[in-house]
């Protein structure tokens, strides 16, 4: 592995997903994990017009970052998602230099 690769692993955790800064510990999927919850970024990227869901259905949308490392599998689209308890599916997942970035969403109301 080159040596920003070794820094961008070694960052993960010191500087990402750290637990003094944004990230706190969740149940996800049964696994107790520090992880960055976001509903804000959602909105930002959020190109859905409300028209998509039918009157009266309100999704809620949340985006979370944790570590690849800490899950045992990486989620896929479709897939129940469970976070702190709650059910949610997942939307989107990508994988971003060692961080997983998951999409979930579930019906509000």
């Amino acid at each position: 592995m080159s040596r920003f690769k070794d820094a961008v692993a070694a960052d993960i955790k010191a500087v990402f997903i750290n637990g003094l800064e944004f990230a706190d510990e969740h149940d996800i999927n049964g696994e107790t994990v520090l992880a960055v919850v976001d509903g804000d970024i959602i909105q930002e990227r959020n190109s859905r017009s409300y028209s998509e869901y039918p009157e009266g259905v309100f999704q809620q949308q949340l985006m979370v970052f944790v570590a690849a490392e800490d899950l045992p599998e990486r989620p896929v689209k479709g897939e129940l998602f469970f976070l702190d308890n709650e059910r949610y599916i997942v939307d989107m997942c990508s994988e971003n230099m060692g961080i997983l970035e998951i999409t979930i969403e579930a019906n509000d109301s």
